[in-house]
């Protein structure tokens, strides 16, 4: 196999899903011999993960269509790292990287990988840059046939699907026990949500559907962090609703497994389209039972009612009902947790999809 020199390119200063998806491929490809620079905005959360795994960086403006003092910076990179393949994670960080490949007078590939639900824009600037690129990567059918229906100039053979996957987690002893910490008889439910704490996850919509419940003998789980504004409101739900005994919000986590491994249930009720939803992935990984909306290429992995349930986006009711439905029948809940994780097994590994990253580098 031959080892590329990669830089891997994204311009996002918090953790979420994108970053886990650029964090564990660079460390991926280290084990494998490639050799991985990351570029990035400032960012303490982010430097802190590359550094433990002993990923070089550099930190950059990435500001866009007038950034040439990061083209200039990249095209050094390149020149002097000899660089093979340049990965790009967000498409406004396209103009420096199409800059600098031009000022590097060398020929490294650029890949795209489209984290989002996206119309293409259909303008001269952007025909350009769209001619620049040798391979774009949507990490959803959903998420490829809006941009290519937005765009007929774009060359469809240039793009393909590679759905997201995430690496086993090594096991390990947990030191932090949810139910200990936070005085939770040993015999409840956890029904958890993990992910950023925005309005588009939909957190608003599950405190609703969880006040409705008629279980008392069960927590809910909020894990990661967000917008304050949003927070406060749900904070102020939770108190409305007298759920502050059985409403747990952890903040970020660091070992996000050990909370999913502690819970019984993973509940993700996005109002926006997502473009494919690591979290919910994670779950079915570890043989958790998942509910989730239906707006999203969430339908592309979860097959109603034996991978996972799905529901309508916003409907508080539903969710409610779902939930209840899971709560009071743990072998159901047990059967959907084991076919998902048998699903992401055979559809959704890290190999198979290192295996066609790779294959894409290498076309």
């Amino acid at each position: 196999m031959k080892k590329n020199n990669i830089l891997q390119v994204f311009s996002s200063s918090f953790w979420g899903g994108g970053e886990l998806y650029v964090y564990d491929l660079s460390k991926r490809l280290i084990e494998d011999h490639h050799k991985v620079i990351c570029i990035y905005k400032k960012s303490r959360i982010i430097t802190d993960k590359l550094e433990s795994a002993n990923i070089p960086y550099y930190n950059l403006p990435l500001c866009g269509v007038f950034d040439l003092f990061s083209a200039l910076k990249i095209s050094k990179i390149i020149r002097e790292e000899s660089i093979d393949i340049i990965h790009v994670h967000n498409f406004k960080t396209l103009f420096p990287i199409v800059y600098a490949k031009i000022i590097s007078k060398k020929k490294p590939k650029i890949i795209l990988s489209r984290h989002l639900i996206k119309k293409a824009k259909n303008n001269p600037l952007y025909n350009f840059l769209y001619s620049k690129i040798d391979k774009i990567i949507f990490v959803s059918n959903m998420a490829r046939e809006e941009f290519l229906l937005s765009n007929p100039r774009i060359e469809k053979s240039k793009t393909l699907v590679i759905h997201n996957s995430i690496k086993p987690k090594e096991k390990h002893n947990y030191t932090f026990n949810i139910k200990e910490e936070y005085n939770i008889n040993n015999d409840a439910l956890l029904v958890t949500f993990t992910g950023r704490i925005v309005p588009d996850k939909g957190v608003d919509i599950l405190i609703k559907a969880f006040s409705k419940l008629k279980s008392e003998n069960t927590y809910l789980i909020i894990a990661g962090s967000g917008q304050e504004e949003y927070l406060k409101g749900l904070n102020k739900l939770v108190l409305e609703n007298n759920l502050t005994s059985r409403v747990i919000f952890l903040g970020f986590v660091g070992d996000i497994k050990s909370v999913i491994n502690q819970s019984d249930i993973g509940v993700f009720p996005s109002v926006w389209r997502e473009p494919f939803g690591l979290s919910i992935i994670e779950f079915m990984q570890e043989g958790k039972a998942v509910i989730t909306t239906n707006n999203g290429a969430q339908k592309e992995y979860i097959i109603n009612n034996e991978t996972g349930i799905l529901v309508e986006p916003g409907n508080v009711e539903q969710l409610s009902n779902s939930l209840e439905t899971l709560i009071n029948n743990k072998q159901l809940r047990e059967e959907i947790g084991q076919k998902g994780k048998i699903y992401f097994e055979k559809e959704l590994s890290y190999e198979q999809f290192y295996k066609k990253i790779i294959s894409t580098y290498n076309i």
